[in-house]
């Protein structure tokens, strides 16, 4: 097996604690012999650039001047890593990751190497504890409406690997050409956060590339520890503004179905992460501020879309 070059960017805002993690297993476990780290630092005030030159002297950082979001971010550290590095693949990992099993890059390199129409190859998400938390998308309804994480029992995958529509944003890579060829980055519409990777993943997809989901490659995600951050009814409002710059970027025929079924989302909420059922749904408190944000939240994206209508990426 050839080993082609593989730039794996991991974004940081504040995120020190979870680089420790994150980087230890990823230069501890990693078999792959041809990989680089960037680690792009969003403005961090927490020690996170000094923290990793002294630690982690083989990761190459890029101190940015303040914090970006997640998409601009990430777009800086691709652009980077392609100017300087010229690798074939670029992997996106998110900070609150953890590497557990060698052979990950490898076969995450082996399923992109065996067709030239694999754009991106994912991998499943699990908990801490083990259980399953993210598998991939294969249905439109999956990114039409809204999804929830769910904690699961991890059994079993019939297969290695499957085509599915979405993976998922924690941990992905994708081919550098393609990236070139078509101008393949975040859309910074998105900016903070929020659905710049379904989009993504969908742009490539109408591209006529595939997304592969490879099941036997497993890591810890910590979830979004640096988004829970955030006041709950900033990221209410910025998921919905996102979910609606979705639909009308993609999907603008579904966009009151998927009105209607954020409405639900102000209604009812879950007491769990178990998967969804009658058993754990309850009335969302203060229900009816979750309107008004919602309404806030479509008024917004309804401007957004159309003030920057011709230069997102569609």
């Amino acid at each position: 097996m050839n080993y082609p070059k593989v730039c794996i960017i991991i974004l940081n805002w504040n995120g020190k604690e979870l680089l420790k993690d994150c980087l230890s297993s990823l230069f501890k476990l990693t078999d792959y012999p041809n990989y680089k780290v960037i680690v792009v630092d969003n403005g961090s005030t927490d020690g996170s650039v000094e923290f990793v030159k002294k630690n982690f002297p083989k990761a190459n950082v890029l101190a940015l001047d303040k914090n970006y979001g997640f998409s601009k971010g990430n777009n800086i550290g691709i652009k980077y890593a392609l100017k300087k590095y010229k690798p074939k693949y670029i992997l996106l990992l998110n900070n609150d990751t953890k590497i557990i099993q060698k052979d990950w890059l490898t076969k995450l390199v082996e399923t992109a190497e065996s067709d030239e129409k694999i754009g991106i190859v994912g991998c499943n998400l699990i908990f801490p504890d083990g259980s399953l938390q993210h598998y991939g998308l294969r249905y439109l309804s999956n990114l039409i409406f809204p999804t929830y994480i769910e904690r699961r029992l991890y059994t079993n995958f019939d297969s290695t690997q499957k085509v599915v529509l979405a993976t998922n944003g924690a941990c992905f890579m994708v081919k550098s050409e393609i990236v070139r060829k078509y101008n393949l980055f975040y859309d910074e519409i998105f900016t903070p956060a929020s659905h710049e990777d379904i989009d993504y993943f969908w742009r490539l997809y109408k591209l006529g590339f595939f997304t592969i989901q490879r099941y036997d490659v497993k890591i810890i995600h910590k979830l979004s520890l640096s988004w829970k951050r955030q006041v709950e009814d900033f990221r209410f409002w910025l998921i919905s503004r996102n979910h609606f710059i979705f639909l009308l970027k993609h999907f603008k025929r579904f966009l009151l179905i998927g009105i209607l079924s954020r409405f639900v989302t102000c209604l009812f909420d879950k007491k769990d992460e178990k998967p969804l059922s009658l058993k754990n749904i309850r009335v969302r408190y203060l229900f009816y501020k979750k309107i008004f944000i919602l309404i806030k939240a479509f008024l917004d994206a309804t401007k957004t879309y159309y003030l920057y209508k011709n230069t997102i990426e569609l």
